[in-house]
């Protein structure tokens, strides 16, 4: 079956107005830009919902380039002249590969030809069009006048020129929380998204990128040392390594990559990596991973059977371990690991839609149910956690309502949404240690400094 169009999806769903929709189709039409796009310019996307769904949707890791600082040196790699030609843009060096943003990462044989020019292995990541074109547009002021890094943002703060005329941001109020209808645009593109351009070419003529050549793995530890040890050994043989050091890093970096498997310390600080690993075996997504838990605390073969059966791992290693054994645990899962399957995500999103189209409606038991059942399928999904905690807020379940916060927070560390809406639960139920700590870690998730400084002078209020 044919996949929905953007604009027919958000009218389906009753999210965007017939009005909006024939403006924006008016100015895809004069920019010649994809409808995601001209959304986002508009300010009724933001740029990190919609490549992350794009991604997803693509099975692509995306990559937010407006919160993203780019050093220009890479562009000694990939010429910027290659980049405005085939709207690329080089982001950041991981392990091996260079993370190249691309308006379509989809396209095989212009990874192959850009892997052929530059003599690097690269690995893919989608970007809003727009955004690597505004990417391209900075690096050539930034060159001219001296600086040696970037970060590109469509979405600019009011009083700055956009290249497609869109109204000013919304003001930002400090204490209250956001109301839901404008809430509800950050999950336009969670429904679909424009289809982009696929080039069919025959299988011979197709060099398959690096990226795909390889198996991904996971390896999450609190200790460089270790980390690094890790890192090497699985290199030695061939495969892609994803390192993390923190619980949230490894939650994110799990979303993100979707590994072959993970290799995870039990002790990690913010989130313990066994309850990492009981999350991954009770996802529908994300349960087919394997996992290797390692511990230096925990060790005895009871302690090991214990571990498999309470939290689901699928091998356990003590510390410190073999490179050999490491090496031999690892090959042997990814034999024998189930492929993932390909309908889960779907459901998933379809549990959003369905929690966010009840959400709207005020039926806030329909709500809870369906995104209760999106978080069966993928525990790891910021957004069905942060619908299901604005269906408890409205419901006046305020404690359930906090917990579904803190995890979309500890999923997406910079969801400014969800950061300000627990800031002001927190100072709602007078906790205001906690309600300081949140709005001192909004300060982080955003770059405008007009609502900064709101945040600045409300902090002070409550110190």
């Amino acid at each position: 079956m044919p996949r929905k169009e953007l604009g027919e999806i958000l009218r389906g769903a009753d999210l965007i107005t017939p009005a909006q929709l024939t403006e924006a189709l008016s100015l895809q039409r004069t920019y010649g830009e994809r409808l995601a796009s001209v959304l986002v310019r508009q300010h009724i996307l933001t740029e990190k919902f919609a490549v992350t769904y794009l991604g997803r949707q693509l099975g692509v890791p995306p990559v937010d380039l407006s919160k993203t600082e780019i050093e220009l040196s890479l562009l000694d790699v990939v010429p910027l002249e290659l980049c405005e030609r085939h709207l690329i843009f080089p982001v950041r060096v991981e392990g091996t590969r260079l993370q190249l943003a691309m308006a379509d990462p989809l396209d095989r044989t212009l990874i192959s030809e850009i892997e052929f020019k530059t003599g690097v292995r690269l690995a893919p990541l989608i970007a809003l069009e727009s955004a690597v074109k505004n990417a391209v547009m900075e690096a050539r002021r930034a060159l001219k006048s001296g600086q040696r890094q970037i970060n590109p943002n469509v979405q600019k703060p009011r009083g700055e020129q956009s290249p497609a005329p869109a109204p000013a941001p919304e003001e930002m109020k400090p204490v209250p929380v956001v109301p839901l209808e404008e809430k509800e645009r950050a999950v336009f593109e969670t429904l679909a998204g424009a289809p982009l351009a696929r080039v069919p070419v025959p299988h011979a003529a197709v060099r398959v990128p690096a990226v795909e050549e390889v198996q991904t793995i996971l390896a999450v530890d609190d200790d460089p040392a270790v980390l690094q040890l890790m890192e090497q050994v699985l290199q030695s043989r061939k495969y892609r390594v994803v390192t993390a050091r923190g619980g949230r890093e490894a939650l994110t970096k799990v979303r993100e990559t979707m590994p072959d498997l993970v290799v995870l310390d039990g002790m990690l600080p913010e989130v313990h990596g066994f309850e990492i690993c009981r999350q991954l075996k009770t996802s529908e997504r994300f349960r087919h991973i394997p996992v290797v838990m390692i511990s230096a605390i925990h060790t005895g073969w009871r302690f090991a059977a214990d571990v498999k059966e309470k939290y689901g791992a699928d091998d356990y290693l003590e510390k410190p371990f073999e490179a050999v054994e490491l090496l031999k645990r690892v090959e042997s899962l990814l034999d024998r690991a189930p492929a993932v399957s390909p309908s889960s995500e779907a459901a998933a999103r379809q549990q959003l839609k369905e929690g966010v189209v009840a959400l709207k409606q005020e039926r806030l038991d329909d709500a809870i149910a369906a995104l209760n059942r999106g978080l069966a399928i993928d525990q790891f999904d910021d957004l069905l956690h942060y619908y299901l905690a604005l269906a408890y807020e409205k419901k006046g379940m305020v404690f359930h309502a906090i917990d579904h916060y803190e995890r979309a927070v500890h999923i997406a560390p910079d969801f400014y949404d969800a950061i300000t809406a627990l800031a002001t639960l927190y100072q709602k139920q007078e906790f205001w240690r906690k309600a300081v700590e949140m709005w001192e870690m909004a300060l982080t998730a955003t770059r405008d400094e007009a609502v900064r400084a709101r945040i600045k002078d409300h902090l002070l209020s409550l110190l």
